[in-house]
């Protein structure tokens, strides 16, 4: 007998983002940086919620992807520094899924968790 397993992925299109969707959880510390917190985010519409917004990376400009990291940052009530970095890991991996999983926060900056996944 064998075993099989699918793993399925959804994410939405550049397009089909909608900052009203973005809900912004109750910080933690965050284990991976010292004196940090970590603030996870769900992208939670009408019909679905998704723990962290996957975003379908295909034909989209550097410039629209920086939009949505600023947009999210924006969210998020700090008198720190933020720190953009979304664009330029984008630019390495064009085609891919951008998955958004929380802000960080440290002593005197924060930024958003993610990763890229071909």
């Amino acid at each position: 007998m064998v075993n099989l397993y699918f793993c399925m992925m959804l994410a939405i299109s550049l397009s089909k983002y909608n900052r009203q969707y973005i809900v912004l959880l109750p910080p933690v510390k965050n284990n991976l940086v010292e004196e940090g917190i970590f603030v996870r985010l769900m992208y939670s519409t009408n019909n679905v919620a998704f723990n962290g917004l996957f975003i379908y990376i295909l034909h989209e400009t550097t410039q629209d992807i920086s939009v949505i990291e600023r947009d999210i940052l924006q969210l998020y009530k700090t008198t720190k520094l933020p720190i953009y970095s979304v664009e330029r890991h984008v630019i390495r991996s064009p085609k891919s899924v951008l998955k958004i999983s929380g802000i960080w926060e440290n002593d005197t900056h924060y930024g958003l968790v993610y990763k890229c996944i071909d």
